[in-house]
């Protein structure tokens, strides 16, 4: 993570900015948390609400994580482990949080975020889920 420049604000309405991960293709992309509703199969099944926080990371070490609330209320954590970040996408790899109940695909499995206006685009590689894709808003730290 990067300092703010004299030339950033910090803060963006309600969201504090505590630093830069990068800056390029895909303009400045900050740490924080988004949120957003989920579906797989092609949007045909909802998933729930899908809560992404992202912190300071280097390859091959942890990101952040993952809390997937699903339709009655059953939550699965995942944990995000940096793959790659270039100026469109970031991989990361996503394994079900030991912590988790049985219900709770534990396998690990590709996942990318990719930056869309303000807002980010979560797209997975989790067949047994169904490949789930959510489009996620920045969410206030206190939310």
């Amino acid at each position: 993570m990067q300092p703010l420049g004299a030339d950033e604000p910090a803060a963006v309405g309600p969201y504090r900015l505590l630093g830069r991960l990068g800056s390029g293709g895909m303009g400045r992309v900050h740490l924080g948390t988004w949120e957003g509703k989920a579906t797989a199969l092609g949007g045909a099944l909802p998933r729930g609400t899908f809560r992404v926080t992202v912190h300071q990371a280097t390859s091959g070490k942890e990101l952040g994580n993952l809390r997937q609330t699903d339709q009655l209320g059953g939550v699965c954590v995942d944990i995000l482990t940096l793959k790659q970040v270039n100026s469109t996408r970031l991989l990361a790899t996503s394994t079900g949080a030991e912590t988790n109940h049985k219900g709770c695909d534990p396998a690990p499995h590709e996942i990318r975020l990719t930056p869309t206006g303000d807002d980010l685009t979560y797209t997975s590689t989790a067949a047994a889920e169904g490949n789930p894709e959510a489009r996620l808003s920045k969410v206030a730290p206190d939310d």
